[in-house]
């Protein structure tokens, strides 16, 4: 029978790595999970790790709640490693997460599974959780890449009055970094998908400018008569030998263009010089125009994620994850 505690990020951080790593393509480091799991001012959370009789952790219910997300609304997320699943753990554990998100006033659940996932799936879906994005992710073999191919795009779009830089060649500066964040702001709501919020500023500089993964050089930005119209940033992990494009997004009055192929051409270019070997991304699977041009570049698909909501009364019991 298992036995459950309150995680202690000092003795638990390698734990949550291994066990949060089998939901995701690429397995996260205990540096990263130390990174995701300190609080910030005025988040709740909540999480408990399950352990065997060897005191190995075999899974964990995680409840979290951050400022800037709607009234009610939480992330939940139940794992449970899969030697451990077909026993009763992800039921016991998932009951345990509502209770304490319900406590503490939670109205809506989040969640995501993997879109290969069937299990995981009918799991949450039996508890009261729906479908409300479906992520693709994708990925680019560094080695099969010719940016020769978009010599045209880069010479019309400078001929255009554009301009390519990266937030160090701009400077990192504080009105710099409130103009990023504008731009994401700007661009991220009015994304396809997009259920019309986004980070407060406080918030955005936890999660990027303070991010392990986070370089000025890697934040590239596309101005316009001194006006900055799209970004693309991409983290890069030397020591997987792999990069992420986290996100690529430009004002809708300057779309149609190729400004967002240029931009994400920047950052694989980025990537090749820091010689790795693929890039990854993702992107829901309503912004058909972003897919597009992931296509164009030589992105291949891969699985992705399921984005679960379930609205609490409306069914009786109701996470997700990999029980």
């Amino acid at each position: 029978m298992a036995k459950f505690r309150p995680m202690n990020l000092m003795t638990d951080a390698a734990d949550m790595a291994r066990l949060y790593s089998y939901t995701v393509p690429e397995p996260i480091t205990v540096e990263t999970a130390c990174y995701w799991w300190t609080l910030r001012e005025g988040e709740i959370r909540v999480t408990t790790l399950a352990f065997d009789e060897n005191s190995r952790g075999i899974g964990y219910w995680d409840v979290d709640r951050e400022t800037w997300m709607k009234p009610g609304h939480f992330y939940i997320k139940v794992i449970v490693q899969p030697e451990a699943r077909g026993h009763g753990l992800g039921t016991q554990m998932y009951n345990d997460a509502q209770r304490v998100a319900g406590e503490n006033g939670a109205t809506h659940l989040k969640s995501s599974v993997g879109d290969m996932d069937i299990n995981s799936l009918k799991f949450a879906v039996k508890r009261g959780f729906k479908i409300e994005h479906h992520t693709f992710e994708s990925i680019l073999q560094i080695a099969d890449f010719d940016e020769r191919r978009f010599n045209d795009l880069m010479a019309r779009l400078q001929t255009e009055g554009f301009r390519f830089f990266s937030l160090a060649e701009a400077g990192l500066t504080d009105e710099n970094k409130h103009k990023l964040y504008e731009l994401n702001r700007d661009a991220g709501l009015d994304n396809p998908g997009n259920d019309g919020i986004f980070p407060d500023f406080h918030a955005f500089t936890r999660n990027v400018f303070e991010a392990s993964w986070f370089r000025a050089d890697t934040q590239i930005i596309a101005s316009y008569a001194d006006k900055w119209v799209g970004l693309s940033a991409i983290g890069i992990y030397p020591a997987d030998n792999r990069a992420y494009n986290m996100f690529t997004g430009v004002l809708r009055e300057y779309r149609g263009r190729g400004l967002a192929q240029a931009l994400k051409l920047q950052t694989i270019l980025l990537a090749k010089k820091e010689g790795v070997r693929y890039v990854r991304t993702h992107n829901d699977s309503k912004n058909r125009s972003m897919l597009s041009v992931n296509r164009k570049l030589g992105y291949r698909p891969e699985p992705g994620q399921y984005q679960l909501l379930c609205v609490l009364g409306e069914t009786r019991g109701n996470s997700a994850a990999s029980a």
